[in-house]
């Protein structure tokens, strides 16, 4: 699935900067965050080679159970086969090319084309194309859809567009065993909110890559758990984060700090919360009772569709008078405040002056992102 791969417009040397260990490194260039070029090349190499996140496998994990993604220059479609089992393809008909599914997520009784009525399995196979019998060398099998690497780490629906990304353990690392112990993969998704943030997608990740923002941001949040608590946690793969403490009296992160009577999920450290980001799109943050799940979509340089999903324990769902919002409600507003630092981010950025600035000691993962970040476009430029 080959890709054009179109030039990069940024300098090595303002990248290099950016490498040097924390105390001496300069942040990424403004034109990473403004320049439509830097964005399309991000398209075709992050968003189209490597392993991005689609979304959580409970959205997927029955017949027809379908998500739609547009990613890169593609749009896809994840759906459960027949037999429940997540499978990947491109969301275009292999008649004349019409988009199969439009909206973006649901059920599906029939996989079928609406413009010709091409209809096809579950599993891509074409299943009835209309008037084709009388055809020359017209063979079903040479007709299927196109089908996209796909794979399920820890609950995670993750695509490879291109087919050579390395193993999707590799990517993952050594995250993976922070996360079994949530059990992420058992999880159900109680809420789902989409946003439009004014802001590249790289300021909304590195904005979740520190608190240092907190107190004057964030005040409700930084009065459940302090913005100096926690550490960085390090191992293999692509992710950078650490883990945050609980103020003392608090259970979680809710409106009100209580869990209003949901259980802790089983094992894990009822005091702490663990934040993480898989490059390139992915934001998970693992709380004592559930799950928040973000994901970016760049739409143009300074806009970004920002998909957030909140996850429970089968169990505590199915509990009489269960409802999310105090979890729902607390990051949504949270969310929004961050959505609009980040959005006087993106403005200031076009300011002819603007230069970047120095990272402080509190971002620490700030400047691991940038550096995953940086290095790639010093690999496109050398």
């Amino acid at each position: 699935m080959a890709v054009t791969n179109p030039s990069l417009p940024l300098y090595a040397a303002d990248l290099e900067r950016t490498m040097l260990p924390l105390e001496q490194a300069t942040q990424l260039p403004g034109p990473a965050f403004t320049d439509p070029a830097v964005l399309d090349w991000e398209r075709a190499n992050f968003f189209s080679r490597g392993w991005i996140c689609a979304g959580h496998v409970d959205q997927v994990s029955g017949r027809g159970a379908y998500i739609r993604v547009e990613t890169g220059e593609e749009n896809v479609l994840v759906v459960g086969d027949d037999d429940g089992l997540p499978r990947a393809f491109l969301n275009t008909c292999r008649h004349r090319g019409a988009r199969l599914v439009e909206e973006p997520e649901g059920q599906l009784r029939r996989l079928q084309c609406p413009y010709h009525a091409w209809s096809y399995g579950f599993d891509g196979s074409l299943k009835n194309a209309p008037f084709t019998e009388g055809l020359t060398d017209f063979d079903p099998k040479c007709f299927a859809l196109h089908e996209v690497r796909l794979a399920v780490i820890e609950g995670l629906v993750l695509l490879d567009l291109s087919g050579e990304a390395p193993p999707p353990q590799a990517h993952i690392g050594d995250l993976a065993t922070h996360m079994a112990a949530y059990r992420t993969p058992e999880l159900k998704r109680a809420r789902k909110v989409v946003y439009e943030v004014g802001a590249n997608w790289k300021a909304i990740a590195e904005n979740y890559n520190e608190c240092l923002h907190c107190p004057g941001v964030h005040p409700e949040l930084n009065r459940l758990s302090h913005y100096l608590t926690g550490e960085t946690y390090e191992g293999s793969g692509l992710w950078c984060g650490g883990s945050m403490t609980l103020s003392e009296g608090v259970e979680t992160m809710s409106t009100d700090g209580a869990t209003h009577a949901r259980r802790a999920i089983a094992g894990v450290d009822e005091r702490v919360i663990l934040y993480f980001l898989i490059f390139p799109n992915t934001l998970i943050s693992l709380h004592p009772d559930y799950v928040m799940l973000h994901t970016l979509w760049p739409r143009a340089v300074d806009r970004t569709e920002v998909v957030c999903e909140w996850f429970f324990e089968p169990e505590t769902m199915a509990e009489p008078g269960f409802d999310p919002s105090d979890a729902v409600d607390f990051w949504d507003q949270v969310n929004r405040e961050d959505w609009h630092v980040c959005q006087l981010t993106q403005q200031g950025m076009t300011s002819s002056r603007f230069t970047p600035g120095r990272y402080t000691t509190q971002e620490d993962d700030v400047h691991t992102f940038d550096k995953m970040v940086a290095s790639r476009y010093l690999e496109a430029l050398r």
